[in-house]
């Protein structure tokens, strides 16, 4: 099934994630199973994202900001980030798209 090395322990801090779920008004309680799998599925949606990007970098070893936000820009079930890693433009291209009305 999985590496039994790697069962029952998450890389990303738990407590964390416990924060993070607990500031929304639609959360009560959490069990503590539950915490685990989404703490262990966030981990591995961070690893496949960061591969993801790292099979497309230039690099090979490193990731970096611009090839997150060109796997955002071009994977459609990313989309939902495209506002947390935008892809970085130059502020007169912005002034630019605003001009033609590309941007609110």
């Amino acid at each position: 099934m999985g590496d039994r090395r790697t069962v029952g322990t998450c890389q990303l801090p738990v407590y964390r994630i416990k924060t993070i779920m607990k500031s929304s008004p639609d959360v009560s309680s959490i069990g503590q199973e539950s915490l685990f799998l989404i703490t262990k599925a966030t981990e591995l949606f961070v690893q496949d994202l960061a591969q993801m990007a790292l099979q497309t970098s230039s690099d090979k070893q490193n990731v970096d900001y611009n090839d997150l936000a060109e796997i955002i820009d071009n994977q459609e079930m990313l989309q939902f980030l495209k506002d947390i890693i935008p892809k970085k433009i130059k502020y007169r291209d912005y002034l630019d798209m605003v001009e033609r009305g590309e941007v609110e």
